[in-house]
């Protein structure tokens, strides 16, 4: 094989700019090494949650070895210039990404691949990450120059929002980067909510059974969010989650005959300043529904603050929720918005063996020889 590990003087970007890249907890990869893999695909699984590559590999002892390649969503890869017919079984690929921390377990959460034509597909271009960072130091060998000026010439222009309508993405540097994926840390919990957390265990993640947490991280998620103005309501479709959530105009309070859900009810009003006030209530108890390691109960009340930057590029975004059930006073956590292009989202379906696939990596052993 070729295996190489490079020692990155750029691991706090890679820290970073991980989570954008997934739907569960990523603390189990060596984030500072980058371990290159050389070898044959025995099997491609495009399939959401989460695409994966078994590629079998000849280690230094001259051992046939064969790697779980984990990737982003199908949608992700797609805007990356991804498709399911890229490759296929039995092509021979070099892998870029993070090695699993425990070397027993060879599983590798993907930066890029490089195909025997020479192309580069990429988690995530190098122009977009520095966009992301705005300015941080960043692994510029995520994919390679020429594929990078082939990809700016034919990136979609990101159109400024003027009313909040549009496509956005996460912004960089902020609550909303970590909150999907880390437990709290120093949040007043009560003594349920500290409890819960004591008892944490990433195998509780319900993204592992393909269950939605609703809100606040149908806000956070790492997933472009489709905002839809019109006169009476604003609609917010999560691409790669089959929930619209509805903003409601004209509402001083809330209907009282409400059934609790995962997104509950939302009206909205706009302040002086423009900003977009929404207040929501009558959600469902749900299994880590405040954050990770900790759920919410039907008395969570959520209270959102959305304030579109002067170019339309950017909106800031301060949320305020209570559970007394798990919290013995009200949190404020802050974040943003970044413009992306406007697109349309997919028809998802979360695919359960493909949800769990990372928990336990047992790669396929081919029947057949690398080397015939």
């Amino acid at each position: 094989m070729k295996i190489s590990l490079i020692i990155l003087a750029t691991c706090i970007f890679i820290l970073n700019a991980m989570p954008v890249m997934s739907h569960h907890g990523r603390s189990n990869f060596r984030y500072d090494i980058n371990t290159t893999l050389e070898g044959e695909v025995v099997d491609f699984q495009w399939r959401n949650p989460h695409v994966y590559i078994d590629l079998q590999t000849i280690n230094d002892n001259n051992e046939t070895e064969v790697w779980l390649i984990e990737a982003g969503t199908p949608s992700a890869l797609k805007r990356q210039g991804w498709n399911k017919y890229a490759f296929g079984i039995g092509d021979k690929i070099v892998a870029v990404g993070n090695a699993n921390r425990d070397p027993e377990k060879k599983h590798l959460y993907l930066q890029h691949i490089v195909l025997e034509s020479g192309k580069t597909l990429s988690l995530a271009s190098t122009k977009r990450l520095l966009e992301i960072e705005r300015g941080n130091v960043v692994n510029t060998d995520l994919i390679s120059p020429e594929a990078e000026a082939k990809k700016s010439n034919s990136e979609p222009v990101v159109t400024p929002s003027k009313d909040f309508s549009g496509t956005w993405a996460r912004g960089p540097n902020n609550y909303l980067t970590t909150a999907y994926f880390e437990p709290p840390v120093g949040w007043p919990l009560t003594e349920r909510g500290e409890q819960q957390l004591g008892r944490f265990d990433e195998l509780d993640n319900p993204a592992y059974d393909c269950l939605d947490r609703g809100l606040p991280f149908f806000t956070v998620m790492p997933y472009w969010l489709t905002w839809t103005r019109y006169e009476d309501r604003i609609e917010i479709e999560l691409q790669n989650v089959n929930i619209i959530r509805t903003l409601y105009f004209n509402l001083d309070e809330h209907p009282v005959d409400l059934t609790p859900n995962l997104v509950g009810h939302s009206i909205a009003r706009f302040d002086e300043d423009g900003s977009l006030l929404v207040d929501t209530v009558s959600f469902s108890t749900t299994r880590w529904g405040l954050a990770p390691g900790v759920d919410s109960s039907e008395q969570k009340r959520i209270s959102e603050r959305y304030t579109l930057s002067e170019d339309g590029l950017g909106m800031d975004i301060s949320i305020t929720f209570t559970d007394p059930a798990y919290l013995t006073e009200p949190l404020t956590v802050n974040g943003s918005y970044r413009k992306v292009a406007d697109t349309l989202s997919e028809p998802y379906q979360c695919d359960i063996e493909a949800a769990r696939r990372s928990l336990s990596p047992q790669p396929k052993i081919p029947w057949y020889p690398l080397f015939p």
